[in-house]
């Protein structure tokens, strides 16, 4: 089982330093995009008030509100892609997600689950050539990592009435120092799980408070494990300088499965350590647990 542990790992932290690069704090995602495609608009900008839709929009009182935002500054980049007639969507948003170095997904939704396409050409991206049917659309907001950074990426993807593939491409790269990670609902962990393999936790580390996952985001775990059932392991690990690797990587599944015990999590769950041998997020955080499931 522990070999089995390791190699989803190793495998799936491979996969994200093959298909991206983590750039630098204000470096955009060299996206790698088809050879018939035509980039119809791009920006970048300083925003100080970026939402990140992290819902759909519901028309409410003849008012397009969203289920819930996180508002966020730094960097924006934009991109607003075209594809010819008989392109596959689902395909390129695929093609594109992949591309996302230690991508962490914090709201998804395909086709008539996002809403109506009119809000989000419209409302959200102000681009009114992005409006296509309702069931032919995909959209996806993840965390990812610029070097020691976080940054945000946001992609949309729809197929228009004409028969030609629309896409937006959001790059949101905060100022330096910015590490506050959002939390990620249970619906999130439940697709990272099932597309990746495993879960890397959102958590802080310090020698004096060891792990620290806030209260929201040990909820939406706790609610994603009691949800889903069966058996998992919390891996852990540890690149530090100067240390049992191996021991402190466990020592931090311990921490977290002591606090999920806390909020009543009814699964099987065990720990292991793969110290520092798993590559991706050496550049990152020092320390990193994820949930793998058995």
């Amino acid at each position: 089982m522990n070999k089995l542990i390791l190699r989803r790992l190793l495998l799936g932290c491979l996969g994200a330093l093959g298909f991206g690069v983590a750039l630098p704090s204000g470096a955009a995602i060299d996206w790698q995009l088809p050879a018939d495609s035509r980039i119809v608009y791009q920006s970048e900008v300083q925003e100080q008030n970026y939402q990140l839709m992290l819902g759909v929009y519901r028309r409410i009182n003849n008012e397009w509100r969203t289920q819930g935002a996180e508002t966020v500054s730094g960097l924006v980049s934009r991109k607003t892609i075209e594809l010819p007639r008989g392109a596959d969507e689902q395909g390129f948003f695929r093609a594109l997600i992949t591309q996302l170095p230690s991508r962490r997904e914090l709201f998804s939704c395909t086709g008539l689950l996002c809403g109506t396409s009119n809000a989000w050409a419209n409302t959200h991206f102000n681009q009114r050539i992005l409006y296509g049917l309702d069931a032919h659309q995909f959209y996806g907001v993840y965390e990812v990592e610029h070097g020691e950074h976080l940054g945000y990426v946001v992609v949309y993807v729809v197929r228009r009435g004409n028969g030609s593939v629309m896409a937006q491409l959001e790059e949101v790269t905060p100022p330096s120092g910015i590490t506050e990670r959002l939390v990620t609902s249970a619906k999130s962990i439940a697709n990272a799980v099932k597309s990746q393999g495993y879960f890397s936790i959102p958590l802080q580390f310090t020698a004096s408070e060891g792990v620290v996952i806030s209260a929201a985001q040990l909820q939406a775990l706790a609610n994603f494990l009691n949800d889903e059932g069966g058996s998992f392991t919390l891996v852990g690990h540890d690149y530090r300088p100067d240390q049992d690797h191996l021991a402190a990587g466990r020592e931090h599944a311990a921490a977290v499965l002591a606090l999920l015990k806390a909020r009543n999590v009814r699964v099987s769950l065990g720990v292991f350590s793969v110290g520092r041998l798993a590559p991706a997020g050496r550049r990152s955080t020092p320390v990193r647990v994820d949930l793998v499931r058995d």
